[in-house]
């Protein structure tokens, strides 16, 4: 039985008994409240829309059919109900974010309601060559008046006029396409139920390429115009296909949707977002530029492949509500993890998954902003701020441990029938965890209260005694199994597995956590810490001197974290040392993937305490280490830090030249960025020189947007950041989230400070008119190169004038001040 079936009902027969005035007389809260959801996914059924949007006249028509048993108000979600023109034929008021329709104009039975509205291009990504919606969570209602909520799956019927030079591509296939007078008229193909958050389109000046393999069709549409780059795209179309026939093998389940094609844009705010059918990815993330690292490559495959994955998981069958929104995200990152495996063979798949999914979730998990996997959800209007690194990356490391509970293939059965019971349906985390526990012997309900319903992360202590050596995670309800290497005082080694906690008798020395299962902080006595950095690059387990790396790193992150026992406190893994023992581990290392972690932890100890000889030497690694895909990512890093003059020089010398094959177009654009702020009296001859070796015109609108960040004039920085308090000046998000990076540059923090209790307070605008990774990347931009007191101070003066800040948003502040937090 479903999770709100009894509720359901009780639920309907209520509402059918209530009076008119009783109905009419609810208010309701702007977004859409978790009560009004309920409610009409009680009452109503059948839901289709008929969609039509000129978006030359800038005129949207929308015809909801539905069905209800008696007469009843219907609540219709629409968030600028000033852009409705009409409602055929009904009366209606306006009210918080809807359009409520009287019960005495809704019969029994079937219904229509039709309503005329202005097309609001905020809500459509409007672009002088391009427009495409991107509606998830409940942004649907900014377009088009709807039931904006997950559960209410409908069908949707559409046709768009567009200039006669434009291409669109929707969810289905056109089946009428037709020119008169300057003006295109396309309509689409009926669709499958979907959640009003996958209903999409796209429309613009769009180049495309069709690929069949026999099996599987699908048309790639993109702006990209580098010949090079558009060679890639037999590379995209054989993963597309290869992550298309793995899921159909896996879930026993044909491809469930009309057709697949992707869409690839400029500034697009995701890697990727699943709409059926039209599938919409960044470009950047696609066409990778010349010389990709091993690291973009796998990101490339594995973006595609989560994607391919949220077709049958997220779109096939939808969460009830999002704060289940994580079910679909570690479906799709597992998935894709497995999916990558067969096209890398050459590469250690469970390395590259504890270096993805581990490093990523610590991030967010060790501050004091972290969440628990699942969280509370009132209204969807805050749905966008569930989103975050613990359900990308967190929930899949817990997906893992359910997978090892159960076994490979009671896991699959569980998961073929889950999607087979809530096909084309929605389905809530317990009725998954109902269906796994048919194949499970354990206790998954426990498992899940422990690892999904708490915001912890778990801290297993080690201690030395005179019986050995104690590991493990007092809190016994964070069952895990992980193995460990132990030095036996005899000189013996061992390899042990523990189970949540274990004495390990005899030990000299133990480094845990070798196999990369465990999740948390270890907190590493010195004597394990020590054995670490002195043997590591002697040990050949690639896997084990991966789990060691982000053990050892995440000791240095968190040496002022005051849970940490006294030992622990009394020697901490301070920044000299870390740095020191990067630059000295960096040349030995041989594995691509863990010197590229190695890489991403350099930057932080750089700024800390590096000095002139530290970036020398740096700069001596990054042009003589044997993988030339490593020495470019080094460069990058030493462009971001580099303070000393002659290493500036050098760089400058490199960017002047061109000089260095191993960077492409991004990395010169992003160098004259770096360059510019360290060299302002060159600032109009690195714009200019740059700007001109950019042919792609979004690439060039790109740098001529981020680039005002580094402006020498702090007048002119002012200026722009004010401008930024405008949300159309806000977009492309991702551009914008740059810019403001550079406007709060590590070197610029004094001149800074001044932007941070603004930008604080229209964080609530940022998350209303922006995208679902917008206002953590607004918070992370704006704070994340900050390190001194006074930005602290003005961070604390903020939350103390706003006692009332959103609990969700306030999270991502404080999982953005990460450097401030830690000192």
């Amino acid at each position: 039985m479903r999770y709100f079936t009894i509720f359901v009902a009780a639920l309907a027969a209520f509402v059918a008994a209530c009076s008119d005035s009783a109905t009419e007389s609810m208010v309701y809260n702007a977004g859409v409240s978790r009560e009004l959801a309920e409610w009409r996914k009680a009452t109503m059924t059948n839901v289709c829309y008929e969609l039509r949007f000129d978006l030359i006249d800038d005129v949207g028509r929308v015809a909801i059919a539905f069905d209800v048993e008696a007469p009843q108000e219907v609540v219709i979600d629409f968030r600028n109900t000033a852009l409705v023109r009409s409602v055929e034929g009904m009366q209606y008021r306006l009210e918080n974010e809807h359009i409520v329709i009287p019960s005495s104009d809704i019969r029994a039975g079937h219904n229509e309601v039709v309503v005329l509205f202005d097309v609001d291009y905020q809500s459509l990504n409007s672009n002088p060559d391009f427009v495409y919606t991107l509606l998830v969570p409940d942004r649907a209602r900014t377009l088009f008046p709807c039931f904006d909520q997950p559960d209410m799956k409908a069908r949707y019927s559409l046709s768009l006029v567009i200039p006669e030079q434009w291409v669109a591509v929707s969810n289905t296939a056109v089946c009428n396409d037709s020119v008169a007078d300057g003006r295109r008229e396309v309509t689409f193909a009926m669709t499958e139920p979907l959640s009003t958050y996958l209903f999409s389109f796209v429309a613009g000046r769009l180049q495309h390429t069709t690929y069949d393999n026999g099996r599987h069709s699908f048309t790639a549409y993109y702006r990209e115009t580098d010949p090079k780059r558009l060679a890639q795209l037999d590379t995209i179309f054989a993963q597309v296909a290869a992550s298309l026939e793995w899921l159909e093998e896996y879930t026993d389940i044909a491809y469930p949707f009309a057709k697949y094609d992707l869409i690839m844009l400029p500034g697009f705010q995701y890697g990727g977002m699943e709409h059926t059918g039209a599938t919409l990815y960044n470009d950047a993330q696609m066409f990778l530029g010349d010389n990709p690292t091993l690291d973009e490559e796998l990101r490339r495959t594995q973006l595609i492949a989560h994607e391919t994955a949220h077709m049958w998981f997220g779109d096939y069958v939808t969460m009830e509500w999002f704060d289940d929104v994580w079910t679909k995200e570690i479906f799709a990152n597992y998935f894709a993890a497995r999916m990558t495996e067969p096209l890398f063979p050459n590469i250690n798949h469970r390395l590259n998954r504890l270096k993805t999914y581990t490093q990523a979730a610590y991030n967010e998990d060790r501050t004091s902003g972290r969440t628990a996997i699942r969280q509370e959800l009132d209204n969807l209007n805050n749905a966008g701020l569930i989103y975050g690194q613990i359900i990308y990356n967190k929930a899949p490391i817990v997906m893992d441990k359910i997978v090892e509970i159960m076994g490979d293939e009671p896991f699959r059965k569980g998961i073929q029938e889950y999607l087979r019971t809530y096909a084309y349906d929605n389905a809530s985390w317990g009725d998954l965890v109902a269906i796994l526990d048919k194949y499970c012997d354990e206790d998954l309900a426990t498992f899940s209260r422990a690892w999904v319903e708490e915001a912890r992360m778990p801290i297993i202590e080690m201690t030395y005694s005179d019986e050995g050596c104690y590991i493990g995670d007092r809190e016994s309800a964070w069952r895990q199994r992980y193995n460990c290497y132990v030095v036996r005082e005899d000189g013996g080694e061992a390899i042990v597995e523990v189970d949540t906690e274990a004495v390990l008798a005899d030990a000299d020395v133990v480094i845990p956590n070798i196999d990369g299962r465990g999740y948390g902080l270890f907190v590493l006595p010195r004597k394990s810490m020590s054995w670490m950095m002195q043997n590591i690059a002697n040990i050949e387990d690639e896997l084990m001197r991966q789990s060691m790396v982000i053990m050892l790193n995440e000791m240095y992150e968190q040496r002022n974290n005051a849970q940490l026992p006294e030992e622990a406190q009394r020697h901490p893994l301070g920044a000299r040392e870390w740095l020191d023992f990067l630059l000295d581990y960096l040349p030995k290392e041989q594995n691509y993937l863990i010197a590229s972690t190695l890489n991403g932890y350099l930057a932080r100890p750089m700024l800390e305490a590096g000095g002139p000889e530290d970036e020398a030497r740096l700069l001596q690694i990054a042009v003589t280490h044997d993988n030339t895909s490593l020495c470019r990512r080094l460069k990058m890093t030493l462009a971001a830090v580099v303070r000393s003059e002659d290493v500036v020089a050098n760089l400058y010398d490199t960017w002047l030249r061109a000089s260095d094959t191993t960077l492409n177009e991004s990395d010169y654009m992003t160098l004259a960025c770096e360059l510019a702020v360290r060299l302002p009296e060159h600032y109009d001859q690195i714009y200019n020189i740059q700007l001109e070796r950019i042919t792609n015109p979004d690439r060039r609108a790109q740098f001529e947007f981020v680039m005002r960040g580094a402006h020498p004039d702090a007048e002119v920085r002012d200026a722009v950041f004010e401008s930024l308090m405008e949300p159309a000046n806000r977009r492309p998000e991702p551009w914008a989230a740059t810019l403001l990076g550079y406007l709060n540059h590590s070197l610029r923090q004094e001149s800074a400070q001044k932007y941070i209790y603004p930008a604080l307070d229209i964080l609530c605008e940022v998350q209303r008119t922006g995208d679902i990774f917008f206002p953590r990347n607004w918070a992370g931009a704006l704070l994340g190169s900050h390190t001194t007191a006074v930005a602290r101070q003005e961070v604390e003066r903020f939350f103390k004038d706003n006692p009332d800040f959103p609990k969700l948003l306030k999270n991502k502040v404080l999982q953005s001040m990460w450097l401030l937090e830690s000192r």
